[in-house]
């Protein structure tokens, strides 16, 4: 992808590269973030390298992410959507944690940045949506400086699949500034897994019966056309943007969500969050609306409480369908499989350890 075609746009690169990276980072720096910075020169030259390539191809496409913690699938999930964006940025939660992101990301196109520090006061739940609102603030300030036209902000746990996402045909129209993609809710398995993205093939459809079979969110997520005035409006939508809006439909793309993959990632996860409050921010005009989370919130802390874990494994279990009840759900049109990394072929010209 990148590595082919920044051989044939070489000498443009090389000129346009000396002319802008000096001054560019410059501004930047003094202008965006206080804790702005490059991993090393060669993410540098990447960034501005990427740039200059979709100038040439006309193709701009950045995904925007926060993570804490790289997990097993890190990998996965960066190399699959390389394959159709041009650039990512990871806003590390955990600055400590860049030693650990350099060595993963290995020459990928990553441009891997200090994450927002803002709201330490609040529960992580709440505090994670806050600080990916002032990531994402950077990131179309950071974005739009470096050329780039489009902005995709997803979670590590999320996986954009449909025949409209490696072809790029959704970031075509001139007169579309903002898409939103529905979001599929992965099943959980009955097994510990280290590989949700191939193990879980079963999703919940979006859209039927008011989703209710759904444990997390179902609003999709959206890509916004880059412009003056964008601004995040929550973690799935960007606001004052040029351009309509438009929603793709369940066989173009969409969003996979791996929320609860397992019971050990549902434990981990709420033995995160801890014991947050009913409201988000600590807002009592923001209820929490999804009851799972509730739910599980108050299993989680019940088995710390008494030392049993056996309610809250039979609690989360109920979740898990039998195959008589998930084909039965098939048939009606309410689950369908997906199998996003089914025939891939590896990514050519990345090199990283780990």
């Amino acid at each position: 992808m990148v590595g082919s075609e920044l051989r044939e746009a070489w000498p443009d690169v090389m000129m346009r590269y000396i002319a802008r990276s000096h001054t560019a980072q410059a501004a930047m720096r003094k202008k965006y973030h206080p804790a702005f910075y490059y991993s090393s020169v060669l993410l540098t030259f990447k960034f501005f390298a990427a740039s200059i390539l979709n100038e040439v191809a006309n193709v701009s496409i950045a995904i925007a992410t926060t993570i804490l913690r790289p997990g097993p699938t890190f990998l996965s999930w960066l190399d699959y959507h390389l394959r159709w964006v041009q650039h990512v940025l990871i806003y590390m939660d955990d600055p400590k944690e860049q030693p650990e992101f350099v060595r993963l990301c290995g020459d990928r196109p990553v441009t891997l940045l200090d994450g927002s520090q803002v709201a330490p006061e609040m529960t992580p739940e709440s505090r994670l949506i806050r600080r990916q609102m002032e990531n994402m603030r950077h990131a179309i300030a950071y974005l739009t400086e470096g050329g780039y036209t489009w902005l995709i902000h997803i979670d590590p746990d999320e996986l954009l699949y449909g025949p409209l996402i490696e072809s790029r045909a959704w970031a075509q129209d001139p007169d579309v500034g903002l898409v939103t993609f529905p979001n599929h809710e992965a099943l959980p398995v009955d097994f510990e897994t280290s590989d949700p993205f191939r193990d879980c093939t079963y999703f919940w459809v979006n859209g039927v019966d008011g989703n209710a079979n759904f444990l997390a969110y179902g609003n999709g997520k959206s890509a916004v056309r880059l412009g003056p005035g964008v601004k995040p409006r929550g973690a799935h939508w960007f606001s004052d943007h040029a351009g309509r809006a438009a929603r793709t439909s369940a066989e173009e793309a969409v969003l996979l969500h791996y929320p609860y993959p397992s019971y050990g990632s549902w434990r981990r996860k709420f033995n995160h969050y801890g014991d947050f409050p009913d409201h988000w921010f600590g807002d009592r005009m923001a209820p929490k609306i999804m009851t799972f989370m509730l739910q599980s919130r108050d299993a989680v802390q019940e088995a710390y409480r008494t030392g049993d874990w056996a309610k809250a494994k039979t609690f989360f279990s109920t979740k898990i369908l039998e195959a008589e009840s998930r084909d039965r759900a098939i048939s009606q049109g309410k689950i369908r499989r997906h199998t996003p990394f089914a025939d891939l072929e590896p990514i050519e010209g990345y090199q990283a350890e780990g």
